[in-house]
C-alpha cells in the first residue's frame, strides 16, 4: 500500500470542505472561494489549484511543482442548511489567523457537519406553518382564513417529514404533502379557497431557484441545469398533489377549477400589515433552513423592509411589479452585505430568506395547474393564464439580479481587500 502523503492529506481536507458546502446548498463561487482560502492556509497557491464542481462530485486537480494529482469526492445529498454554510466559511478566514494543525482542522470540518441542528421537528413544521400564515395575509387573506392556512400548512409539513424519515422519495413526499395540506384547507374553511391556495407555499423550492440563477449568471451553467430542473420537479410535485386534491373536492361541490386559477391574491391591506406578515414569513422560511437564532432578528428585519419597499413602489408609486421587485431585492441585497460585513457573516444567508416572501410561488404552481388542464380551457382562457408564467421568470430575474447587484459592485472592493489579506499570509 502507498504511503499517504501530506498532500494528500491537505486534498483529502479541501474535499471534505468542498463536500460539506455542496451537500448543504452553497453556490459554486461560494464553494470555490472557500476551498481556495483552505489552500492557502495549506500553503498551496491558488494557481496551482484546478477544481471542477457539479452537484455530485468534486473534483480536485493539485501541482505539486514535479506532478499533478487528482482526487475527487462524491456528493450524497442536496440539502440546504445556512448554519454549515456560515461555520465551513468563518472557519476557512479564522485559520488564516490561527494555527491549526491538519488533524485539527480534519475534527472542527467533522464537527461541523455532525453539528444537531438548531431547530427540532415541531419547530419546524409550527414555523412553516406561520410562514404561510403570513403569505395568506400578504394576499389579503382575513384571520379565519390565516388561521386555516396554519393549520392546513403544518398538517403538510408534518406529512412530508414523516415520508422522509421513512426514506420516502423526496418527490412522491412533496406529491403527498401538497395534497394533505390542500385537503386539510378545504375541510378547514369550505367558504374560501385562499387557505388552499396559501397553505402549500412551505413547498416551493425557493432557495433552489436562487441558486440556480446566481450559478448561471456566474457561467456554472451544469449545476444551474440541474438546480433548475429539480426545481422545476418539486413544483411539479407539489402541482400533482394539489390537483388531485382539488380535482376531487372541485368535482364534489360543482366548482369550476378556473376559480383556484384566476382568483386574485392582490392585497387590499395597509402595507406596514404586510410588512409584518413578510417578516413573519421571513423568519418562518428561515427556520428550516437551520438559520443561526442570534440572527432570526435580522432577518425579520430584512423581510419587512423588502415587503414594505416593493408594496410601496408597487401599490402606491405604480411601478410595475418587476420593477417594485427589482428595487426591493436590491435593497435587501445592499443591507445584507453591510450587515454581513459588520458582524462578520456570510451576505448569503441574510440575504435569501427575506426575498422568499417575493418568489412567486402561486403564479408557478397556478399556471402549471393550467398548463396540465389545458383541455378544459378555451383559447381565450389560457392566453388569460400564459401571461402569469412569463411574469414568474421576470420576478425571479428581477429578485436574483436586483439582489446580487449590490455584492458584484462591492466584490471589486471586498476581493481586493481579500486579496491583500491573502497575501499577507502567504508572505
Amino acid at each position: 500500500m502507498e504511503k499517504i502523503t501530506e498532500l494528500d492529506k491537505k486534498m483529502e481536507l479541501i474535499l471534505t470542505a468542498g463536500q460539506i458546502l455542496n451537500e448543504n446548498g452553497a453556490t459554486n463561487d461560494k464553494i470555490i472561494r472557500v476551498l481556495n482560502r483552505i489552500a492557502m492556509f495549506m500553503k498551496i497557491p491558488t494557481e496551482n489549484i484546478s477544481l471542477h464542481i457539479t452537484k455530485q462530485i468534486i473534483f480536485l486537480e493539485v501541482f505539486d511543482g514535479e506532478k499533478s494529482v487528482v482526487s475527487f469526492r462524491k456528493c450524497n445529498k442536496m440539502a440546504i442548511d445556512f448554519e454549515v454554510i456560515s461555520s465551513i466559511t468563518k472557519i476557512s478566514w479564522q485559520i488564516l489567523k490561527e494555527s491549526v494543525t491538519l488533524d485539527g482542522l480534519k475534527k472542527i470540518f467533522g464537527d461541523i457537519n455532525s453539528k444537531p441542528k438548531n431547530y427540532s421537528h415541531w419547530q419546524i413544521i409550527f414555523a412553516v406553518g406561520i410562514a404561510c400564515g403570513g403569505f395568506c395575509c400578504l394576499f389579503g387573506g382575513n384571520f379565519i382564513e390565516i388561521i386555516c392556512t396554519i393549520i392546513s400548512a403544518m398538517a403538510g409539513k408534518f406529512c412530508q417529514i414523516k415520508l422522509l424519515n421513512h426514506k420516502v422519495n423526496e418527490f412522491l413526499a412533496i406529491e403527498i404533502a401538497a395534497f394533505t395540506a390542500t385537503t386539510v384547507a378545504y375541510f378547514s374553511h369550505r367558504d374560501s379557497i385562499m387557505p388552499m391556495i396559501a397553505c402549500s407555499l412551505f413547498l416551493i423550492p425557493g432557495v433552489p431557484i436562487i441558486n440556480s440563477i446566481i450559478n448561471m449568471i456566474n457561467n456554472f451553467f451544469q449545476n444551474a441545469m440541474i438546480e433548475l430542473f429539480r426545481a422545476f420537479l418539486i413544483i411539479l410535485a407539489m402541482t400533482g398533489g394539489i390537483i388531485i386534491s382539488a380535482e376531487i373536492f372541485f368535482q364534489i361541490d360543482d366548482t369550476n377549477f378556473l376559480e383556484f386559477i384566476l382568483f386574485d391574491t392582490t392585497p387590499d391591506t395597509n402595507i406596514f400589515i404586510l410588512a409584518l406578515a413578510a417578516a413573519i414569513c421571513s423568519i418562518g422560511f428561515a427556520i428550516p433552513l437551520n438559520m443561526p437564532k442570534k440572527f432570526l432578528y435580522i432577518i425579520g428585519i430584512l423581510g419587512a423592509s423588502t415587503v414594505f419597499t416593493r408594496s410601496f413602489f408597487n401599490f402606491s408609486i405604480g411601478l410595475s411589479p418587476e420593477y417594485s421587485t427589482f428595487i426591493a431585492a436590491f435593497l435587501v441585497g445592499y443591507l445584507s452585505n453591510i450587515i454581513s460585513e459588520k458582524l462578520n457573516l456570510v451576505s448569503s444567508i441574510l440575504i435569501v430568506p427575506p426575498l422568499l416572501p417575493m418568489i412567486p410561488g402561486v403564479l408557478s404552481y397556478r399556471f402549471l395547474f393550467a398548463c396540465m388542464e389545458w383541455k378544459a380551457l378555451t383559447s381565450e382562457q389560457f392566453l388569460a393564464i400564459f401571461p402569469s408564467g412569463i411574469d414568474v421568470m421576470q420576478i425571479i430575474l428581477s429578485i436574483v439580479l436586483g439582489a446580487n447587484l449590490p455584492r458584484w459592485i462591492a466584490n471589486e472592493f471586498f476581493e481586493k481587500k481579500q486579496e491583500e489579506k491573502l497575501k499577507k499570509f502567504m508572505q
